[in-house]
């Protein structure tokens, strides 16, 4: 089993046929929020692997996860395979001023958004082929065809991103959802919308107020906004500071695709609204 759809896409590109796998929430859930129904819970007791993102992303299932763990299932965690990133502050951060936003410290201030850099997720599936193995799962070439995919599709995004000048690689998004990929193909995060790793925080008006200043002190001309976005605050934001307003699809596979495509249609997004 798998807790979301993109970590649904990998594993089941990594196990191919060898065995079925099940996504635990559906396309388009909040992961920081779902909560499992009880055959959800019975059917995590019932895996003979689980495959989580970690970092406590699926914050609502983690006692559920537990549980199963207790019970002999196994459970990997994506997160502790990848070198993972802290958050930074943005423009608007004031984590460390006072308490407005706790999801923060309780978090452990490490990004969980890791599926957003290829390579991050090319560590998770070395890691990931000997849990199956010793599950009873010979995965060896499709996790090697995978692998190797991976790479090929870390090369295609930083093609599809190469006609962004480096003046004008800064992004504003809805909330913390693109660091890996920020790290990884030399963007600068001005700052969030919702100054939080979750979609569940709540801007303050001097942190819109700040954030407005600083898409103006950068000439950020784009702000990307995500599901779990409040429209009218995002488009409040863009308004107020000039910058135009480009929907972005962080966590959810467009129809019919894959883990790639979503890659693919991130890094395609952001070369169209910034390569001017």
């Amino acid at each position: 089993m798998a807790t979301t759809e993109l970590l649904g896409s990998i594993v089941s590109q990594v196990v191919g046929e060898a065995a079925e796998v099940t996504v635990i929430m559906p396309s388009g859930a909040n992961p920081h929020s779902y909560e499992a129904s009880a055959r959800d819970a019975e059917r995590i007791l019932g895996a003979d692997v689980v495959v989580s993102n970690g970092l406590e992303l699926e914050e609502a299932l983690v006692s559920v996860l537990e549980s199963a763990e207790d019970e002999g299932v196994t459970w990997f965690r994506a997160a502790e395979h990848i070198t993972l990133r802290a958050l930074e502050g943005g423009a608007h951060d004031h984590a460390d001023e006072d308490d407005d936003h706790p999801d923060e410290h309780e978090h452990g201030l490490e990004d969980p958004h890791i599926w957003t850099d290829p390579v991050a997720m090319a560590d998770v599936v070395a890691a990931l082929q000997p849990v199956l193995t010793e599950a009873g799962l010979d995965v060896a070439d499709t996790a090697d065809a995978l692998l190797a995919d991976l790479a090929a599709l870390d090369d295609e995004v930083g093609a599809i991103l190469a006609d962004i000048p480096a003046e004008s690689r800064k992004l504003v998004t809805g909330h913390r959802s693109l660091g890996y990929f920020a790290d990884r193909y030399g963007f600068e995060q001005v700052g969030t919308v919702i100054p939080s790793i979750s979609t569940s925080g709540e801007p303050t008006a001097r942190e819109l107020s700040e954030l407005i200043e600083a898409i103006r002190d950068n000439g950020v001309p784009v702000v990307f906004t995500e599901v779990g976005t409040p429209e009218s605050v995002a488009r409040a934001v863009a308004d107020d500071s000039g910058a135009q307003l480009v929907p972005l699809s962080a966590s959810q596979l467009p129809e019919g695709g894959t883990y790639q495509d979503l890659i693919r249609d991130i890094a395609s997004t952001v070369d169209r609204a910034l390569a001017g």
